[in-house]
């Protein structure tokens, strides 16, 4: 049998819960350490409360589940959230493999989960990566809705010569090399994996300026933008590097950054977030596509088997071998108000009329 509890302040640096993430199916999203900044930063927001719910054995109270989310009021209307923030590509409960054993009765366990989540319109879990999850059987009312986008993943080799032969057209790879030629005739690229803070936090700051000029016409909000993203991420850089959680790249040119790539490594896969490439200098050598063979080359020299470039359709993804991975958000409106604003907010989608409820939905 299995007992319900919500916590403000639920430990992710604990012992159970690392026990718990290592017998789950999750993703570096779910990871201990990506979760405890992810707690520190949420407590930063305002009108931001954390409401982790813990799933535990009855009789012996081991802890076989956890779902981290945030209360927030938005119009009026009271929302449950994935902890998110903007920040997380892959959102899953992190669930004990046989977390099933635990519930006989799943339509039961779906009272207990209402009782103890207490009083809300709408619960939402964006990006998550299945359109089957288990936690479903606890919602029998929520609904699964497909994304517009997709993630994208490789499958690496265990030599990078023959994986790029493999997945890379003969044509594309000799474009690739002769861009690579030219660049090393006229300059000196190095590509840098760093650990040290200072190192680190100046590679992010060119980052974040060559997002803001890469990404500038695209929709959507570009996170390194925004302060309090901006350091969640330095600081997670930081304090992760020497573990070998999060991986910063930094490739320079005659010396100057060019180029930086941050990234989280997890077992046998890497996940490659956020990348930012100065194109006024760089633009004619292809640098986007050369940054990622190489850090897909120390990848495989590591024993990395899984090189996942995440969420967003950008077309350079397609050119390493990738294949879609289908994105779902969960809904399950928990009352009237929530119903309404969820079947209004459908319409408006289809009659493609946008206003703050729109914006809201698509945040």
């Amino acid at each position: 049998m299995m007992e319900l509890n919500v916590s403000e302040d639920f430990d992710f640096q604990s012992e159970e819960y690392s026990d718990l993430y290592t017998q789950s199916d999750c993703t570096a999203f779910q990871h201990p350490v990506w979760q405890t900044a992810m707690q520190q930063h949420v407590r930063k927001q305002i009108g931001l409360r954390n409401k982790t719910l813990q799933f535990r054995c009855k009789k012996s109270g081991q802890l076989v589940g956890i779902l981290p989310l945030v209360a927030r009021k938005k119009m009026g209307t009271n929302i449950l959230e994935f902890a998110n923030l903007g920040l997380v590509d892959y959102a899953l409960p992190t669930l004990h493999t046989n977390f099933w054993q635990w519930v006989p009765n799943p339509s039961t366990l779906s009272v207990e989960l209402d009782r103890v989540l207490g009083r809300y319109d709408m619960l939402r879990i964006k990006h998550m990566p299945s359109n089957d999850p288990n936690f479903l059987r606890l919602l029998p009312n929520a609904c699964m809705e497909r994304a517009k986008f997709s993630a994208h993943v490789a499958e690496l080799g265990s030599d990078y010569d023959s994986w790029r032969t493999d997945v890379i057209s003969k044509a594309e790879r000799k474009s690739r090399d002769k861009k690579r030629r030219a660049m090393m005739r006229n300059g000196d690229w190095q590509m840098n994996r760093l650990t040290d803070p200072a190192d680190i936090t100046e590679a992010f700051n060119h980052l974040k300026l060559y997002h803001k000029e890469r990404f500038a016409d695209r929709p959507g909000k570009d996170m390194l933008q925004d302060g309090s993203s901006f350091r969640f991420y330095v600081d997670l850089a930081c304090h992760s590097a020497e573990s070998g959680f999060s991986r910063t790249y930094s490739f320079t040119y005659d010396g100057d950054i060019v180029a930086v790539q941050f990234g989280l490594h997890d077992g046998d896969r890497y996940l490659y977030l956020i990348m930012g490439v100065d194109y006024e200098r760089m633009g004619k050598y292809s640098p986007g596509l050369l940054m990622t063979e190489d850090i897909i080359r120390d990848c495989i020299k590591d024993g990395i088997k899984t090189f996942d470039l995440t969420v967003g359709d950008e077309p350079y993804k397609a050119k390493f071998g990738t294949k879609p991975l289908a994105i779902y958000t969960l809904w399950h409106a928990s009352s009237m108000l929530g119903t309404m604003g969820r079947t209004v907010a459908d319409l408006m989608h289809k009659q493609k009329v946008g206003n703050n409820l729109l914006r809201w939905m698509s945040n």
